[in-house]
C-alpha cells in the first residue's frame, strides 16, 4: 500500500489575466475568521503542486484547514447543506462573477498517496450555479473519491 504525501486541504486552480487584484480578493472571502488560511502557488509544496499538475491553471492557491473536509462527512442530505461548505460555495459563486473567472477548479484532498496511480480521483465539470451538485461528491454519500476535482465553468 502506498504512503499518504499529503492530506486533509483544499486548491483552487484559475484562468485570469493576473493573480495580484484576484488574491485581494480571495483573502478576505476566505480568510474571514481565519477559516483558511490561503497559500500563494509560491508558498506551496512543489510535491502537492506536481501531484496534481493535471488538474492546475495557470494560478493556484491553497486554501489550508484541516477541519473543513470533514464537514462533508456531516452532509448526509443533499438539500440540507453544512454551512461552512454552503459559505465556502458562496465564497466560490462571488469569486466566479466579481473577478471574471472564466475557468476555475476547485480540488478537495481528503489524502493524496504519494504512488498518483493509487488515488482515487473524481473529476466532475458543472456550472458554477451548480457547484453544489459538483460538491457533494465529496461528501460521504456522494463520495467519489480521495481526491474530488470540481471544474467550474460559466453559464
Amino acid at each position: 500500500m502506498a504512503d499518504v504525501l499529503f492530506d486533509c486541504t483544499q486548491f483552487l486552480s484559475f484562468e485570469a489575466n493576473e493573480c495580484g487584484d484576484v488574491l485581494s480578493f480571495l483573502l478576505p472571502s476566505f480568510g474571514k475568521s481565519d477559516d483558511f488560511k490561503l497559500l500563494q502557488e509560491r508558498e506551496i509544496s512543489g510535491r502537492k503542486l506536481s501531484h496534481l499538475n493535471e488538474f492546475l491553471n495557470k494560478f493556484t492557491v491553497e486554501l489550508v484547514n484541516q477541519e473543513f473536509i470533514g464537514e462533508f462527512d456531516e452532509w448526509f442530505e443533499f438539500n440540507e447543506i453544512p454551512q461552512p461548505i454552503k459559505q465556502f460555495g458562496q465564497n466560490i459563486k462571488e469569486f466566479m462573477e466579481k473577478k471574471s473567472i472564466e475557468q476555475l477548479a476547485i480540488i478537495l484532498v481528503r489524502y493524496a498517496y504519494d504512488e498518483k496511480a493509487a488515488d482515487n480521483i473524481f473529476v466532475g465539470d458543472y456550472r458554477v450555479e451548480d457547484i453544489y451538485d459538483g460538491l457533494y461528491h465529496a461528501s460521504c454519500f456522494g463520495n467519489s473519491g480521495n481526491i474530488v476535482v470540481i471544474r467550474l465553468g460559466k453559464s
